[in-house]
């Protein structure tokens, strides 16, 4: 698996200084490096083979969640992302959702807020010249949100670098 800091800094968790630098400027947080450790532990195992050929990307924590977002070159069933986040789930003690990353950002909330669905995303010009993003959800939907909706929001908002708003649709 490629990781964005050295394997062997990762592995024995002391940081040489450029690991421990992209650390302390806040690329990268001090949960991220325990992900990361046992990303690496667990690419070893059988069911998890796909790890090989795969980049972690970035980890988001949302109070008890956490998010990972993971770069993986061959198709893989969605059994194996859940299998894989169960495993980091029993390392970690946190909840844990594996998101695979992909340029249609409509696939990518779609895993992020799975089992509910998606209706359609509206991006709206201000006059300010800013964009903001519309998310919009069936209101039957709503009870199946992984996390609350200002919570998604604000965790779409710091991934895109973007302004996201979900809106209940009737």
């Amino acid at each position: 698996m490629k990781i964005p800091l050295d394997v062997i800094c990762v592995r024995s968790g002391v940081l040489c200084p450029r690991c421990r630098r992209l650390v302390e400027s806040g690329e990268h947080q001090e949960v991220e490096v325990d992900v990361m450790k046992h990303l690496l532990e667990l690419e070893n195992d059988n069911n998890f083979k796909f790890l090989k050929n795969s980049s972690y990307v970035k980890s988001y924590k949302v109070n008890t969640t956490l998010i990972v977002i993971l770069d993986i070159a061959e198709p893989v069933p969605r059994q194996n992302f859940i299998r894989l986040a169960k495993a980091l789930e029993e390392r970690l003690g946190l909840r844990v959702r594996i998101v695979q990353k992909t340029s249609d950002p409509k696939q990518f909330i779609q895993q992020l807020i799975s089992p509910a669905r998606i209706q359609g995303i509206d991006s709206v010009w201000t006059p300010d010249g800013s964009v903001q993003h519309i998310v919009r959800i069936p209101k039957s939907d709503v009870r199946f949100l992984p996390m609350r909706i200002d919570v998604l929001e604000n965790l779409l908002s710091s991934i895109y670098n973007e302004i996201y708003r979900i809106k209940i649709s009737y």
